[in-house]
């Protein structure tokens, strides 16, 4: 693993499964400094406020350790903005133990992905991991979603996007990209309908990806931080294009275009 690479912690789920909580969690207590560039739809950086707020880094660094794109749907913007920020903030990678991105939920992780394989940043940074948090309450009673209204908004607001995905679609990529499923709110599920949930995530993803219960965002943070560590089939650090396919049929290509039917 070379010494000068820096990890990228990619964090997806749909509005309202708990990103945000997770990563003050992981800010609070992951006791390395982050940089968290956070996916935000076109009016208030709410998720980029509360990190903000909490106290969770010198107010003098905040603005460079906290990112918020906010033009619109991450994957579609990735030239525009991603790759921008990223830059800026690899300026700085010797401050720095982590870079987290947290998605918004309507963004198909595999073109974020593929771009952290720009040329401009492919040998500074490595890829530890996606994290797909799941709102584990919301799909014991049949849905990914929580919030359709919410997400149905977002899908208003943000004039940006390039593509328009079915929920269930969306849902399968970001659990056959990830190396590991949380299931949020995993407290209010009795140890039949958490079993569903899992089984639901399996079927939908990849059937070898592990699965964890979370509540309220407490996890061990090296369990996030220190994915790449625990992946003995692949080098994240030596194979950076590796493209997370998981041997996935839905390839979403940015040029052309696809509806989110609901």
């Amino acid at each position: 693993m070379s010494a000068n690479r820096l990890p990228v912690t990619v964090v997806t789920g749909f509005l309202g499964s708990g990103k945000t909580t997770l990563l003050r969690h992981l800010l609070r207590e992951g006791n390395q400094r982050l940089a968290v560039v956070v996916n935000e739809f076109g009016t208030v950086g709410l998720d980029g406020d509360l990190l903000k707020n909490c106290g969770l880094c010198p107010d003098d660094e905040v603005d460079e350790r906290i990112v918020e794109l906010n033009n619109g749907c991450l994957c579609c913007t990735v030239q525009e903005d991603f790759l921008p920020a990223m830059e800026a903030l690899l300026l700085r990678s010797n401050q720095l133990d982590g870079i987290i991105i947290e998605t918004s939920g309507l963004a198909l992780p595999k073109p974020l992905l593929q771009a952290l394989n720009w040329p401009a940043i492919r040998n500074k940074v490595f890829i530890n991991g996606v994290v797909t948090l799941v709102d584990g309450y919301a799909l014991s009673n049949g849905s990914p979603v929580g919030d359709l209204k919410s997400i149905n908004q977002q899908i208003t607001t943000d004039k940006s996007i390039d593509h328009l995905t079915p929920i269930n679609e969306l849902f399968r990529d970001q659990l056959i990209s990830a190396d590991l499923v949380l299931i949020s709110r995993s407290d209010l599920l009795s140890a039949k309908s958490f079993s569903f949930v899992s089984d639901e995530v399996k079927k939908q993803g990849n059937s070898i990806t592990n699965i964890l219960p979370i509540s309220n965002g407490k996890i061990e943070p090296s369990v996030i931080l220190g994915l790449c560590k625990e992946q003995n089939n692949i080098s994240r650090a030596d194979q950076n294009d590796h493209d997370h396919d998981h041997d996935h049929d839905h390839d979403h290509d940015h040029d052309h275009d696809h509806d989110h039917d609901h």
